[in-house]
């Protein structure tokens, strides 16, 4: 997961890097959510494992 979470967040900075050079609204809002997710998505998986795993299911 930690790889993932890698990738997500460098293609983040290299959509940030090219929306800044371009002036591209739409770039920078893709990298914005590449990042947020990048950073959050970790976090969200294993609570969510963790909440199926105490359900029992």
């Amino acid at each position: 997961m930690a790889v993932i979470s890698l990738v997500i967040q460098v293609l983040g900075f290299i959509l940030l890097v090219a929306g800044f050079r371009g002036a591209n609204r739409n770039l920078l809002l893709g990298a914005a959510l590449l990042l947020w997710f990048g950073a959050g998505s970790s976090d969200f998986i294993h609570g969510f494992i963790d909440g199926v795993h105490s359900t029992g299911a």
